[in-house]
C-alpha cells in the first residue's frame, strides 16, 4: 500500500507490522518500509461528563 510519509516527505510504500493484538490479516496500523515511521489507527474514544449540569456549572465558576 503507498501513503504520503511524513518523516520522508514523500510517497512511500507501507507494510503491516507484527501486531500482538490483532491477527496479522486485520492489523490497522501501517510501517514505512523505507524510514520505520508508523501509522497507528486507533479506535475513537468519547468521554462524557455525566454530572448533573448544575455542578458543571459551579465547577466552571470555580475555575475561572
Amino acid at each position: 500500500m503507498e501513503l504520503r510519509c511524513d518523516t520522508c516527505d514523500r510517497v512511500r510504500i507501507f507494510e503491516r507490522p507484527a501486531c500482538a493484538d490483532h491477527p496479522r490479516s486485520s492489523c490497522p496500523d501501517r510501517a514505512c518500509t523505507a524510514c520505520g515511521a508508523a501509522i497507528v489507527v486507533a479506535p475513537v474514544i468519547l468521554l462524557m461528563d455525566r454530572r448533573p449540569r448544575v455542578l458543571l456549572r459551579r465547577a466552571a465558576r470555580r475555575a475561572a
